[in-house]
């Protein structure tokens, strides 16, 4: 964005703060490129897209809450870092790929030993959905061989241990010994 558009955006969003709503759509106009662009480079598709939209949504209802000596375009940018920064963080945390991604690739297996794996994945989604959220992240970290990613390794083997507990503990009280 150049420096003439800039001031345009800049000189639109002060209108929009002060509650002149015609300048909304040129500075939807002028933004949504801009903040899709930059979605598009940290998120792949449908993602990017709906990070964009969620930024631009905020940065329209946060338009009264504008600073009139700051930058508009680096304000929309920062906003948008932060729903792509969102989306990421949830989708590290909705994955599950240990137990959704599982299949056995053995041909030899019996019909039988399938359904019994696949009434035990369904009965351990069960279980593991009675923990908290953290507990998940770990074990789902724990099944996926990975190590601690934010936290020190004595930490998350500490976290590891107590949600197994807990897992173990889950499974009692649906499913007995």
């Amino acid at each position: 964005m150049n420096a003439e558009a800039r001031k345009r955006v800049n000189d639109l969003m002060i209108r929009l703060a002060d509650g002149d709503r015609s300048a909304f759509d040129q500075v939807y106009a002028d933004l949504w490129p801009v903040v899709t662009s930059f979605c598009g480079k940290m998120l792949s598709g449908a993602d990017a897209e709906d990070a964009a939209q969620q930024a631009l949504l905020k940065v329209f209802s946060r338009a009264s809450s504008f600073d009139r000596m700051g930058d508009a375009f680096t304000w929309a940018i920062t906003i948008a870092a932060w729903e792509v920064r969102t989306v990421r963080k949830q989708m590290a945390r909705s994955r599950t790929t240990f137990v959704e991604g599982y299949d056995s690739a053995d041909p030899a297996e019996s019909p039988e030993a399938r359904i019994s794996r696949e009434q035990l994945v369904t009965v351990a989604r069960q279980v593991l959905g009675t923990l908290s959220e953290s507990d998940q992240q770990t074990l789902v970290a724990t099944f996926n061989d990975e190590g601690p990613a934010t936290v020190p390794g004595a930490t998350f083997r500490k976290r590891r241990e107590r949600a197994l507990v807990r897992l173990k503990e889950a499974w009692r009280k649906v499913y007995g010994n």
